[in-house]
């Protein structure tokens, strides 16, 4: 049987890889002293404590349900009960479902189709999501799903943040190192010769062409931390082309699939996070978007971590 394209897999597979690992962060922020989580901590703590008790509050793009958890943890903090739905299009594996009184996440829900009636929600929010969907389908149904009055909270992608500026680094080096996917396809006709147990001329060339194309990727690595991804895909590899006798051919193929799955998912992920990332002209049209559906602008500034970085725009809206 032929392995799916990943063309073939429903929206969002490269989110639902992510998510059904168990993973509840959304990003990382590269220092000095290596990778570090980004902590949204403050900025929604301040935002969720505003609410009332028993506000109804709706999480978008919600993944792994960071900012749901921070909600629902800020509430039980300060002696509240908010009722907080997150939402994503992609499927959430393990974090899906009823995690706690008052915190429930959803997968396999488009922004630009949220399954609920008009006016059910006091407040929303969203890190590093909206901007991912159709904005203006989403924006729509933002504004139809919020109460009068109610707020809304966005961290969303800054071109110049230093999460942006790691995966255009990353991504530019990984391309560099691993253009395409030959490398791999050179690994699955090496183990294919030995499970058709091709002569041993053969199988000899699909070993040496594939350990050739591992050698000329390693050969494009540079020390430095933007081709951290691309050396961990390359030592994988690696391994695999110093153990072509040691692995059994089934098994090292069906690990070839996981592993290119991952890799195919990894870029998507990155570009499409370069592709949303807004400037300021893309935030003004965005803000200009929400005013023309009933979202009047209260806020919108640049985001720093405690460490000074910057890392989103922050924007605050309220429902006319």
């Amino acid at each position: 049987m032929s392995r799916p394209t990943h063309s073939s897999r429903r929206p969002g597979w490269h989110w639902s890889e992510y998510w059904q690992s168990g993973r509840t962060e959304i990003m990382t922020v590269d220092t000095a002293q290596g990778p570090v989580t980004f902590d949204p901590g403050k900025a929604w703590t301040s935002f969720f404590t505003t609410f009332q008790d028993g506000a109804r509050l709706i999480d978008l793009a919600t993944g792994g349900g960071q900012v749901a958890r921070l909600g629902h943890a800020a509430a039980v903090a300060a002696g509240k009960s908010l009722d907080i739905v997150g939402v994503d299009y992609a499927d959430l594996g393990p974090n899906a479902g009823d995690l706690a009184p008052g915190l429930r996440l959803m997968g396999g829900v488009p922004l630009e189709r949220l399954p609920f009636p008009d006016r059910s929600f006091d407040g929303a929010s969203s890190q590093f999501g909206i901007e991912y969907a159709d904005v203006r389908l989403a924006i729509g149904e933002v504004a139809r799903v919020l109460k009068p009055d109610a707020r809304a909270r966005f961290l969303i992608h800054h071109t110049e943040s230093a999460v942006s500026r790691a995966a255009v680094a990353q991504t530019t080096a990984h391309d560099r190192v691993l253009p395409d996917d030959a490398a791999i396809q050179k690994a699955r006709r090496a183990f294919g010769a030995h499970l058709k147990r091709l002569p041993p001329a053969g199988v000899r060339a699909a070993e040496d062409a594939f350990r050739e194309a591992v050698r000329r990727a390693a050969a494009r690595l540079e020390p430095s931390d933007a081709f951290q991804p691309a050396r961990y895909h390359v030592d994988y590899l690696a391994d695999l082309a110093g153990g072509l006798a040691r692995y059994e051919p089934k098994s090292a193929l069906a690990r070839l699939d996981v592993f290119e799955a991952g890799v195919a998912a990894w870029r998507q992920r990155h570009r499409n996070q370069i592709k949303v990332a807004l400037d300021r002209g893309g935030l003004d049209a965005f803000l200009q978007r929400s005013a023309g559906k009933g979202l009047e602008t209260v806020d919108a500034a640049a985001e720093h971590d405690e460490r000074g970085a910057l890392i989103a725009w922050r924007v605050d809206l309220r429902r006319n």
